[in-house]
């Protein structure tokens, strides 16, 4: 009976890894994924992940641990307080706790007081399907290139194709939150808008551009917009952000 439990978990730690290398790979992200990894934490113990989904961004290295849980009854408040505890003694790690069942009272108090995301295995399935990889991104600037613009097909230079909107020349570091700007700004019947991949080059082509033009150019910022308000913030970026994004 334990094999059978132990099967059934390991199966479903597959299919949550495969999960995340998909949600990479639609977002362009070098993600290293991996399972059940042992971790020295400051208790000087091993502690084991069921998935790792680490990557680089701005020399910063970030990693998100999720446990997998396929049981049948719901999570209770010392499984999640476990993985707590597993997350602070390694340290500079973020926690998804992802589960087929709900989380009881005590876990759920739990999981909001130590900052573990919770989700819903059905959910996570649709988050990966519609590109939502926002649960396991730290913050704003944690997504890798290359970046995410509109594109004026319609335009006759590099400044009409590029610069369109309100004068300044907009980058995402996460598709999904570009395609959100794009439903809520845009016309659907336009269809000289283009969502685009940035490549390298094209991120050298924006700095000389940004050199000799003075353009503007703003980076999306996750933390300060309210995407069900249709909100969108940006931030300015100046060369020294434009050298950073370049390899």
């Amino acid at each position: 009976m334990f094999n059978k439990f132990k099967n059934r978990g390991r199966k479903f730690e597959d299919v949550i890894e495969d999960i995340c290398r998909k949600i990479a790979e639609d977002e362009r992200i070098n993600a290293k994924i991996s399972k059940r990894i042992p971790i020295i934490g400051a208790d000087n113990t091993m502690h084991e992940f069921d998935v790792l989904y680490e990557y680089e961004h701005f020399g910063l290295q970030y990693k998100v641990a999720l446990e997998c849980k396929s049981w049948n009854k719901t999570i209770n408040k010392s499984q999640v307080t476990d993985f707590a505890y597993k997350l602070n003694s390694v340290g500079n790690i973020n926690g998804i706790f992802l589960s087929e069942t709900k989380l009881q009272k005590g876990a759920k108090m739990v999981s909001e007081y130590e900052n573990i995301k919770y989700i819903n295995y059905s959910d996570f399935r649709k988050f990966s399907l519609s590109h939502t990889e926002k649960y396991l991104i730290p913050n704003y600037r944690t997504i890798g290139d290359p970046f995410w613009m509109f594109l004026n097909t319609n335009g006759k230079n590099f400044y009409d194709q590029n610069i369109f909107i309100n004068e300044t020349l907009y980058l995402f570091e996460s598709k999904y939150y570009a395609i959100q700007f794009q439903e809520a700004m845009f016309n659907p019947n336009n269809s000289f808008i283009k969502l685009i991949g940035v490549s390298q080059q094209h991120l050298k082509d924006i700095r000389s551009f940004y050199n000799t033009h003075k353009i503007n150019v703003a980076l999306f910022n996750t933390l300060e917009s309210d995407l069900s308000n249709n909100i969108f913030r940006f931030i300015e970026a100046d060369l020294d952000d434009i050298d950073s994004m370049i390899r």
